[in-house]
Parts: C-alpha cells; sequence; structure tokens
C-alpha cells in the first residue's frame, strides 16, 4: 500500500515534531507496507483522553514451525519520537491474550526497546522487529474453542445494541415479569471479573435489576470500565440496596460505541469466560433450566465419600439449586479414586485448620 505522505501530516497537524513523525512513518511504511493509518481517541490510565495517531496490522511471527499474522496496534504520542509509541495486540473475536513477561491481560504490549527508548537511535522498525523476535519465543494470542467465540460474538452484538440506545430488554424483562416476582441480581466485586459477570449476565436478559456492589473504597479501574457502557438496570452501589438506578449518558453515541467494542476486544480473556460461564449459571438457576454444570457441591454421600467436603461434580442446576448430583457409571474406577483421594486431602487440611 502507497504510503500517503501528505495525508499522515495532515493527520498530525498538533504534533510537536511532525516532520520527524512523518519521515520516521514512512520507513516503517517501507518494511510493512499493509498498516492503516487514523486518528481516534486514547484513553489513559488516569481517564484523560487524547486524538493520537495510531496504526493498526499484522505482524508476522514463526513459532514452532507456522507463521501467525499477530493483529497489533501503535499509538503515537503527540512527543514522538522523543517518547515510545503505545503498543496493544489487537486480538479478533475468535483470539484469546496469553499473558506473559511481555503482555498483561488488556494486550498492552511491554518491552525492553519500550523501556530503553532513546531518539534517534530507537525507531518504531526496530521496536516491530524485537516485537517479532519477543513473540517468536512466547506466542501471545491462542485461538478460542468455538463455543467460547460464538458466545463472546453474541456479547459483543448486545453491547453494539445497547451502546446504539437500541436495546429493548428493558421493556422486554419488566413486560415478562409484570405479573411475578422481579429478578434481583447482585455481583460483588468491581474488578476485571465482575465488569464480565456484570456484562454477561446483561447479555441474556434475566435480571429486572443487577447491582454491581463496590465495597472499596476507590475506584480502581474496574467500575471506570461501565462508565462507557449504557446498561439497562445497572446500578453500581456501595451496598446491596435496590433503591434508585443510574443511567450512564454518553456524550458521543458513535464514541461510546467504538470504545466499547475496543474494550471488550483487550481485556483479559479468561475474565470473560468466566464471566460467561457464571451468566449460564446464573440463567440456569433464574430460568430453573435443569441443566448439568460442574459445581462446588457437598460430596457426602458420593462415590463413596464419607467425609463432610465440597468438590467440584456435576449437578442439575434449578431454582432450588443443585437438585441432583449425576454420579458416573459404576465402571469408572479411576474417577471415584480420584475423587476419594481429592476429598481425602481437603478433609486432611479441614482437621490441620480446625475447620
Amino acid at each position: 500500500m502507497e504510503f500517503d505522505c501528505e495525508g499522515v501530516r495532515r493527520l498530525l497537524g498538533k504534533y510537536k515534531f511532525r516532520d520527524l513523525t512523518v519521515e520516521e512513518l514512512k520507513n516503517v511504511n517501507t518494511f510493512f507496507p499493509h498498516f492503516r493509518y487514523s486518528m481516534d481517541t486514547y484513553v489513559f490510565k488516569d481517564s484523560s483522553q487524547k486524538d493520537l495517531l495510531n496504526f493498526t496490522g499484522t505482524i508476522p511471527v514463526m513459532y514452532q514451525g507456522n507463521v501467525y499474522n499477530i493483529p497489533v496496534r501503535f499509538w503515537i504520542l503527540d512527543s514522538h519520537p522523543f517518547a515510545p509509541p503505545i503498543c496493544f495486540l489487537k486480538p479478533t473475536a475468535n483470539m484469546g491474550i496469553t499473558v506473559g513477561k511481555h503482555v498483561d491481560v488488556h494486550g498492552r504490549i511491554y518491552l525492553p526497546y519500550l523501556q530503553n527508548w532513546s531518539h534517534p537511535k530507537s525507531v518504531i522498525v526496530g521496536l516491530i522487529k524485537e516485537m517479532i523476535a519477543k513473540f517468536q519465543e512466547e506466542l501471545p494470542l491462542y485461538s478460542l474453542p468455538s463455543s467460547d467465540e460464538a458466545r463472546q460474538v453474541d456479547l459483543l452484538a448486545y453491547i453494539a445494541k445497547i451502546t446504539e440506545g437500541v436495546s429493548d430488554i428493558n421493556s422486554k424483562s419488566w413486560t415478562s415479569h409484570e405479573n411475578k416476582t422481579a429478578n434481583k441480581i447482585t455481583v460483588v466485586g468491581s474488578g476485571e471479573l465482575g465488569i464480565a459477570c456484570t456484562l454477561a449476565i446483561s447479555a441474556k436478559g434475566i435480571a429486572d435489576k443487577l447491582v454491581l456492589l463496590d465495597c472499596s473504597e476507590g475506584t480502581k479501574g474496574g467500575t471506570m470500565d461501565l462508565d462507557i457502557f449504557s446498561l439497562p438496570n445497572v446500578e453500581i452501589s456501595k451496598v446491596p440496596t435496590w433503591s434508585g438506578q443510574e443511567v450512564m449518558n454518553p456524550s458521543s453515541q458513535a464514541q461510546l460505541s467504538n470504545r466499547a467494542m475496543e474494550l471488550l476486544r483487550v481485556k483479559g480473556q479468561r475474565s470473560w469466560s468466566v464471566g460467561l460461564s457464571v451468566a449460564d449459571l446464573v440463567d440456569s438457576v433464574i430460568n430453573n433450566k435443569k441443566k448439568v454444570h460442574s459445581v462446588s457441591t457437598l460430596a457426602k454421600g458420593y462415590y463413596n465419600i464419607n467425609n463432610e467436603v465440597f468438590l467440584s461434580l456435576p449437578c442439575i442446576l434449578g431454582t432450588s439449586g443443585v437438585s441432583e448430583v449425576i454420579e458416573t457409571a459404576a465402571k469408572e474406577v479411576t474417577v471415584a479414586e480420584k475423587l476419594q483421594n481429592s476429598a481425602s486431602s481437603i478433609h486432611g487440611l479441614q482437621q490441620q485448620l480446625k475447620l
């Protein structure tokens, strides 16, 4: 792709060292001509925002004999080239982030090259080359199972609807339950997992009212994420009260939607996987689905376990909680033995702790 030098120069109108930045980006295009450039709003950790030039594309990484095209995004600060870019993975919906020494749960990339950035010896092409080398040692992304991928796509579609103000879940839930007791759900903790659970439960439309309980003295980043969503029937509270509802009014629906989609794609996939699983459990309880889930339950009386310990076993879950524990066939001796050993170990620890 031919580098649009004048177009990029116009985008960099407010940059302090525009000419130096343009020259460097021309060099980047020589080695990686497929990158696409644009101006977008970057949200810093302190919630401040700034319009920054960024470019996205893929970098080729050889890992265990195969070539992987790793999607990345570079944000160029207005003090470039005297300040290093801010770098992120940009996984698609079917990709999960592998947290490691060079990548955090948000997909942000940390490299020695960035830490030791010094103009003029440090350049973006050199940064990308080190990035490729490090990713060849530890691949930063993995493929999500098809079921997780489908559920995440559904969640993204739901978020797209509510951020565009077209969700009808609010009216549906109250109409369908107008003659019934309202379903009220509390999510305790406003960290990444709490946010994932809140969004996943909201996506299923099973709660007439959902409270995100934040007991911390100060915001640690979790509830900040909810500021970009216009979630129906969600309240953020310090105590589990059901009075009132906080409505978040975004100043720009287009920016809100884009930011929401970006957030969901860069968040740690482990949190989303757990959040989606929690939503399935809640759905089975609220709607009495009688589905089989692996949940922690009192194991005494099953698999010849005589101690009062709790183990994760396949259970039928409904409105009354666990209605039945599913035991494997008698011939599965190995499974029974392993469960008995686990129960014995846990009971021994309980005895030591005098529980």
